[in-house]
């Protein structure tokens, strides 16, 4: 909350810390959050930029102050006086490659900022870059993105501008603030007032029309960050998973911690989910289900487009993304096969550790998150994955997905071949399961959901081609025809039979079972198919 940020500050600078770095490219807004800080502590504002130098009370005080080193000479003497120095994309005089010169006079100006002045050095950019001489003089504070009151604030003092003038219709009840304020949540406020500026260009107007554009706005700011990812889950169910009942009754039951009578009652928001397992067996759908199944946004965290080439910028990548995942909270990060994002972790000899300080953030933010942000992490590999991020705290609970099982399959061929727009009644169910199952494979071996899905699309073509280059007027699709496509697959379960055997070792003892189940076998025919991991009835 901006409250918190202020406060903070606030509580540095009497404390005479001498130089506070704000990463945020709301310049504008950080601006006139210290004015307001500089009131609170009857400091003056003196702003550097490059092109105007040094401004007080809005007259520049020198042309030569453009240039940073005289600029410096020049704030000490006015840093005799009570003052707050706000320095705007001051990054490239103090990075890494930047002059020695630059970096040696800020930090002999911090120094004397810090042993007598009784004023305070503020640095406003975009980006995060500290060369190693300036680390220690300097104190990072993220400036959080606009929280849902001050969006409203935003939104009517926007909208005040225009209430009231010919031909335009601006709507300012109260249902109408709180639906654009949700929708606009996790924008900058430059962002917010351009949605609204377009909306009345084009609409002649702002009303409850215009949540839809703040929410293709929202979208698009999160694609542009190259991290994450907003993934629509429109016309998605929990239904249309077929098993993993186990799974789907834990997470329903959690949907309602969000609700203001579970606050009441003292429920903590759920912090998330590890979902191992075998791939292609719906860990992937689940997350999107889920999102939808709760009305949330889906964030999906590309954790391998966090690292970047220039030195520090990863860390500041991870920051940023994790503040945008806060910002529009209540909400879900999807964290997509985990473990090989962080397979560089412990190993600093080739990245200088930024992989195991990308990870300890993650980790302290999963840790101490205050905002409903439920993590949604699914991971096939269970041996790559550091022991610190499967300790409790981290998530709520690790489920095993395991290959489907007989009745799971029955329900997955239902779910496939009714979203083809087939009677599910005219198919022979049993057969289909029993010939992707160990009836047929042999022991342990079995098709994974998408397989399934892939044998009974292979059918479909098979039969259409049929019909078209045969000449056969009203083939359609059959049981034999999806039985052939079962034949002709090579099962995942059959070529990493080795690593699928591990996991479930790995999972009768660390994991609880994403599917449901009175026993821990069902038995098909002459073979046991098992299910692993504990069974826990939610």
């Amino acid at each position: 909350m901006l409250s918190d940020f202020i406060e903070e500050v606030e509580y540095l600078i009497r404390a005479r810390y001498s130089i506070l770095y704000i990463n945020t490219a709301e310049e504008e807004r950080a601006l006139e959050v210290f004015e307001q800080i500089g009131k609170n502590l009857h400091k003056r504002i003196i702003t550097w930029t490059v092109t105007t130098g040094l401004v007080l009370d809005g007259k520049e005080l020198d042309p030569k102050s453009t240039d940073f080193r005289t600029a410096l000479y020049m704030a000490e003497e006015l840093a005799k006086v009570p003052s707050l120095f706000l320095f705007c994309d001051l990054h490239p005089f103090i990075c890494s490659s930047s002059s020695p010169a630059y970096i040696r006079s800020f930090r002999e100006f911090a120094q004397k900022i810090k042993t007598g002045f009784p004023s305070n050095c503020i640095v406003i950019a975009p980006t995060l870059e500290i060369p190693i001489e300036l680390q220690k003089e300097i104190t990072i504070v993220d400036l959080p993105l606009p929280d849902l009151d001050e969006v409203k604030q935003i939104i009517v003092q926007f909208t005040n501008q225009y209430k009231g003038r010919e031909g335009i219709h601006i709507d300012q009840s109260p249902a109408v603030i709180e639906a654009l304020a949700r929708a606009a949540v996790g924008l900058t406020q430059n962002e917010i007032e351009n949605c609204l500026a377009k909306s009345l260009v084009k609409n002649r107007g702002i009303s409850d029309g215009d949540v839809s554009s703040m929410l293709d706005e929202k979208k698009q700011i999160i694609r542009k960050s190259g991290i994450l990812e907003y993934i629509s889950t429109e016309d998605l169910r929990l239904e249309q998973i077929g098993g993993l009942d186990n799974l789907k009754r834990w997470l329903m039951k959690r949907k309602a911690s969000y609700s203001l009578e579970a606050r009441e009652f003292g429920i903590n928001w759920p912090k998330g989910v590890l979902l191992v397992g075998v791939p292609g067996c719906g860990k992937s759908l689940c997350a999107k289900s889920v999102a939808a199944a709760w009305q949330m946004p889906l964030l999906r965290l590309d954790l391998g487009r966090v690292f970047a080439g220039v030195v520090g910028s990863s860390e500041a990548n991870m920051r940023s993304a994790l503040a945008m995942c806060e910002a529009v909270a209540p909400s879900i990060v999807w964290i997509d096969e985990i473990e090989k994002a962080l397979s560089g972790v412990g190993n600093g000899r080739s990245d200088g550790g930024v992989a195991t300080r990308i990870f300890g953030t993650l980790l302290t933010w999963m840790q101490e998150k205050k905002s409903p942000v439920f993590v949604f992490a699914t991971a096939n590999n269970i041996e790559q994955l550091p022991t610190e991020l499967l300790r409790k705290g981290r998530f709520d609970e690790i489920f095993f997905v395991d290959l489907p099982s007989p009745e799971e399959r029955a329900e997955i061929f239902k779910i496939h071949i009714d979203r083809i727009k087939r009677d599910v009644n005219q198919f022979d169910i049993p057969l289909l399961v029993e010939t992707s199952g160990e009836s047929y494979w042999g022991q342990g071996i079995r098709l994974t959901g998408s397989e399934i899905e892939y044998s009974v699309h292979e059918g479909l073509m098979e039969a259409f081609s049929q019909r078209v280059h045969e000449n056969q007027e009203g083939r359609d699709l059959t049981t034999d025809d999806i039985i052939k496509a079962i034949q002709r697959t090579v099962p995942l379960a059959k070529s990493r039979e080795h690593e699928i055997s591990k996991l479930r070792d790995w999972a009768n003892v660390h994991a609880v079972r994403a599917s449901l189940s009175n026993s821990n076998t069902v038995v098909t025919g002459n073979t046991h198919e098992e299910l692993v991991g504990r069974n826990i009835d939610f």
